[in-house]
């Protein structure tokens, strides 16, 4: 039964990538990668703050209810580059009695993408504006192995190679309608494109001289559903208004599957043995509640703060084991948490091209699996240690600006932390 543990629950270490997002119960020692700013460089430069000002293309995703201050049609384009430092379990030891992971060696995995990240066309009319846009919530890839197995008690976590893809897209209609000067209502209909995919190989290097595979997980996933959002815009004074939104992401199913290549004593089998089959995995985008307030004491100076309410808790309702120890699986836990966002806008408005510089600064909360409570026995104490680590909560600086021509806008912006740079162009043609 021991080497059982060993080769199947040890192989639940995916890394950072195979794993940072999914809800069964293999390693997620890596934060989400999600990200729930708003989009544009503009709304980038400001800390992602941007729910009660809402006033350009990009109000069609972030408050639909904004759509109602914009006078000309506007096509909305920006590409982005994302840098990002996963942590995973590299080696070291765990104790089981009593419970302690102080012995694991963490390292860290770097990755980066570029991609359009966000495209949208505002037509305004009347009362009434409508939108569509298309917009890249995740997208996420990495490859990567460990040489360093890690021990917890007599039990052996084994080394590992991973390779893994995210990608969700969503493309969405929203409209917006001014019910009267002081107050804005929107709504959006979005369909959200799924696609997942991970490989891992755990190597059992428990005998040097004959290393093997020890087994191998398979997380595959191809699927669409439609969410929608809500939001609404009042105007409390000249200088102050106040938006609101809720956005409703939906469920998607994806298959995984863990399959032995080792017996209990660590012998070769005859043909590869399926231990797991799940065919109904379900990944579920976190909803979030977002509440933010406009201040604008004169017309060239902007201050936005947001607070949003993410609902993580969802991606770890009923976590699936593809390890057959739903009693430790049941104790992974993801917590809901609270981003702030505060930044600022000022233009220099007495140029032929007014420049505008912004600023900001955001705290990301924790979002990593973890393991709650004290381990009861020694499964339970493999998934305390393969969920140990993951990125904790930071704290993020920005910077931005933009020009404001005639026709056209240009802006620029960067979102900087320890384990996440992203750096944005964006730009807004009106005619």
């Amino acid at each position: 039964m021991k080497r059982v543990l060993c080769i199947a629950v040890s192989a639940a270490l995916l890394g950072c990538a195979g794993s940072a997002f999914a809800i069964t119960d293999s390693e997620t020692n890596a934060s989400i990668p999600f990200s729930f700013s708003s989009p544009g460089a503009r709304s980038l430069g400001m800390a992602g703050a941007f729910l009660g000002l809402a006033d350009d293309a990009t109000a069609a995703y972030t408050n639909p209810a904004g759509l109602t201050q914009l006078v000309q049609t506007e096509i909305s384009l920006e590409a982005r580059h994302t840098s990002y430092s996963t942590p995973y379990i590299d080696g070291g030891t765990a104790t089981i009695s009593p419970f302690s992971a102080g012995g694991l060696n963490i390292s860290d995995a770097d990755s980066s993408n570029t991609n359009l990240s966000y495209l949208s066309v505002v037509i305004p009319h009347d009362r009434w504006s409508f939108a569509f846009y298309r917009h890249e919530l995740a997208r996420f890839d990495t490859d990567f192995a460990t040489l360093n197995g890690a021990d917890v008690g007599e039990f052996r976590l084994f080394p590992f190679r991973s390779i893994a893809d995210l990608k969700i897209v969503s493309i969405g209609a929203s409209a917006a309608f001014k019910a009267n000067d002081n107050v804005s209502l929107g709504i959006g209909l979005t369909r959200y494109d799924f696609r997942f995919d991970t490989a891992t190989v755990r190597v059992d290097d428990i005998n040097p001289q004959n290393i093997s595979i020890a087994s191998r997980q398979f997380q595959n996933g191809d699927d669409n559903a439609f969410g929608f959002n809500v939001g609404a815009r009042f105007k409390l004074s000249d200088q102050w208004s106040l938006g609101a939104t809720y956005r409703k992401a939906p469920r998607f199913d994806y298959k995984a599957i863990n399959v032995l290549y080792n017996d209990v004593d660590g012998n070769p089998l005859p043909a590869p043995e399926l231990f797991t089959s799940l065919n109904k995995v379900r990944f579920d985008i976190p909803d979030i509640f977002g509440v933010g307030l406009s201040w604008r004491p004169t017309d060239t100076f902007v201050v936005n703060f947001d607070l949003d309410r993410v609902m993580y808790s969802q991606l770890t309702d009923d976590v699936n084991t593809l390890f057959d120890i739903q009693n430790a699986a049941n104790q992974l836990r993801l917590e809901d948490g609270t981003e702030a966002h505060l930044g600022a806008e000022y233009t220099f408005a007495n140029m032929s091209a007014p420049f505008s510089l912004r600023a900001g600064f955001w705290h990301d909360p924790r979002h990593s699996v973890a393991f709650k409570g004290t381990p009861a026995d020694a499964t339970q104490a493999v998934l305390a240690t393969l969920f140990a680590g993951g990125r904790g909560a930071e704290n993020h600086a920005t910077v931005g600006g933009g020009w404001a021509f005639k026709s056209f806008q240009l802006d620029f912006g960067a979102d900087l932390s320890d384990g996440l740079d992203t750096y944005s162009v964006s730009g807004v043609y009106r005619f």
